[in-house]
């Protein structure tokens, strides 16, 4: 029957062998299937893009395949259902000259392309690797000339990050780099991008996911991240007056009062259920709690009130523009001397293009305009984009306190009025 592929510990488990799609099965490659691979290998696309030489490149492959343990490595021949013919090979494996980052390679018999076999070999084996293996990132080499496998990787969601210098058979050359991280659960193998994402109101995700947000917050050293929060405060009994946006159900409250035992802090956030619990968890603090059932995008800031401002792992649903006005509402709030501390989801450039892409699909989908912060939908940026943002709003001073949260996909900047 159906089979799937999975990594488990350091080895390739081949319990069940092959993926299916519609039109595809993917099998492992086996040394009978050399003959036929270098024979499609031979024809002019293949000798222009360097894909194998002869049978015995191509038993090289897959047994370099075979011989990995480490991470994980296959390669499949793409099966047309209809006929059982081998119409070409697609695999992946740890690539040396790319620091060991996982590889996809794939290449289509001429006579078969343009029927959207490449891509549709491509998401069933991004499916696996994402779904059922647990890698977390995918990378893609290009001839700059191959403007076919570009449209696919494209297709893919893969976003082009630059260029690589790259040993090849006929010597260095120049490879467009392309990278897909794994942003979203795929449901299966033929997976759509077009209706993949789902766009939830803010207030209903959250009170939705009030009663296991503290598990999942806290969750795989998450626990760690909101005590690097609370050590970026000072360490006063002065009684400031703080306003925490986004708040949720107020897990970073007691790593601030750990910093500044006296301080009232006023906490906003558009989900009654979080504030609600929010409460709870701090029955002895009530007297230091203000709480606001507002969108902090739309919240009327008191002027010049607080000394502080924080916001943790809420400004990556905002847009460039949405952000500044935030900041200058933050940078209005506070006194003169005060500062804007922000922990956040923050991103390398080519993972930044790839959720700015996958943001403009989820708004083109919805039935209407959506007003800044009435979906939840990420859109991670740069620090240097954050910081500067923050600089754009105003703000004086703008500094990374640490790059060391969210595993590594995050970071605590301050900004000074």
């Amino acid at each position: 029957g159906k089979g799937l592929l999975y990594w488990e510990g350091n080895a390739l488990c081949n319990i069940l062998t092959k993926i299916e799609t519609s039109r595809l099965t993917l099998r492992p490659l086996i040394a009978s299937d050399a003959e036929t691979v270098a024979r499609i290998s031979h024809q002019s696309s293949g000798v222009r893009y360097m894909v194998f030489d002869d049978e015995a490149d191509v038993l090289a492959w897959i047994q370099s395949i075979d011989s990995n343990h480490d991470k994980p490595s296959m390669a499949f021949a793409i099966i047309r259902k209809s006929d059982g013919k081998i119409i070409g090979a697609i695999g992946v494996g740890p690539a040396e000259e790319l620091n060991g980052e996982i590889e996809l390679v794939y290449f289509i018999g001429e006579e078969y392309q343009g029927n959207g076999y490449a891509t549709e070999a491509g998401k069933a084996i991004i499916w696996w690797l994402f779904e059922k293996v647990g890698l977390d990132v995918l990378s893609s080499t290009v001839s700059q000339e191959n403007a076919v496998s570009r449209r696919v990787l494209d297709k893919l969601g893969f976003v082009c990050g630059g260029t690589r210098t790259l040993p090849r058979k006929d010597g260095i050359r120049m490879y467009d780099y392309f990278r897909l991280y794994h942003t979203d659960w795929l449901p299966g193998p033929e997976w759509d991008a077009q209706t993949l994402y789902k766009a939830e109101p803010m207030d209903a995700f959250f009170n939705l996911r009030a009663d296991t947000y503290n598990a999942k917050m806290l969750s795989d050293g998450g626990g760690e991240d909101y005590k690097k929060l609370g050590g970026c405060f000072p360490e006063t009994d002065a009684e400031l007056y703080i306003l925490d946006i986004g708040c949720g159900t107020g897990i970073e409250l007691e790593s601030i009062w750990k910093r500044v035992p006296n301080a009232r802090i006023t906490c906003v956030d558009v989900s009654r259920g979080m504030l609600d619990l929010l409460l709870k968890n701090h029955p002895g603090r009530h007297r230091q709690i203000t709480v606001v059932e507002a969108s902090y995008v739309t919240w009327a800031y008191p002027d010049s009130a607080f000394d502080i401002v924080v916001s943790n792992m809420t400004m990556h649903h905002f847009g460039e523009r949405e952000k500044i006005a935030i900041y200058r509402k933050i940078l209005g709030s506070l006194k003169p001397g005060g500062f804007y501390i922000e922990g956040d989801f923050m991103v390398d450039a080519i993972a930044a293009r790839q959720y700015k892409r996958r943001y403009e699909i989820i708004t083109a989908n919805l039935p209407e305009e959506a007003q800044p912060g009435q979906y939840h939908i990420d859109i991670p940026f740069t620090i240097e984009v954050q910081k500067n943002l923050l600089k754009e709003a105003g703000f004086n001073t703008v500094e990374v306190l640490r790059d060391d949260i969210n595993h590594g996909s995050g970071a605590i900047l301050k900004a000074g009025k």
